[in-house]
């Protein structure tokens, strides 16, 4: 059995996603939630879904030092093939990058290397691109700057309004990003 570890942030959607894909699956369980924000909407999805959760509420660590290094500390606990960023709000520090090589994965909506970092698809809609899409990553030290793995095209529609743009953005993600999570770990079954 492979096992995935989820961090992530605010809403969950990409987090239910890969929940409900992998729900009846032999091979691949999510083994833990890992939230830097008590107020999450994520918490409750894991509730509903009957997943593991902790919260490391970021505003009760001094510095972010020590917040990566509780983290860290959390993560060397647990026994899992995959990290799987779905929403992290936080740049993970370079010692962790390093410590789980090509074990840590991202989803970022647009076609990287444009509109790295925040409000990405509001940008790339402000900015009037005739195609955006997403981009699902290997997490390096460069901020969206790992390995790309998959990238999904999306024509923008011109009579789409922002909310529209990322409703479709969504349902790109949340088609591909299970997807991709299950060919790297089953690829991972034959390299072993």
């Amino acid at each position: 059995m492979k096992k995935i570890v989820i961090l992530a942030s605010g809403k969950g959607t990409n987090f239910e996603a890969i929940c409900k894909y992998f729900s009846k699956s032999e091979k691949i369980s999510i083994i833990k939630l890992i939230t830097d924000n008590k107020e999450a909407q994520v918490v409750e999805r894991a509730k509903i879904l009957g997943i593991d959760y902790e919260i490391i509420d970021y505003s009760t660590f001094k510095s972010k030092k020590e917040f990566n290094d509780y983290l860290f500390d959390r993560l060397k606990a647990l026994d899992f093939d995959l990290m799987v960023l779905a929403g992290y709000m936080r740049i993970l520090p370079g010692y962790i990058v390093r410590y789980y090589a090509d074990k840590i994965i991202n989803i970022h909506p647009s076609l990287l290397p444009k509109y790295p970092g925040l409000r990405s698809i509001e940008r790339a809609y402000n900015n009037k691109e005739e195609y955006t899409g997403i981009t699902i990553h290997y997490v390096e030290e460069e901020v969206d700057g790992g390995r790309i793995i998959l990238q999904k095209k999306l024509k923008v529609d011109k009579n789409w309004d922002l909310e529209k743009l990322e409703e479709e953005i969504h349902k790109l993600e949340h088609q591909y990003y299970p997807q991709v999570i299950e060919n790297l770990l089953s690829n991972s079954d034959e390299d072993s």
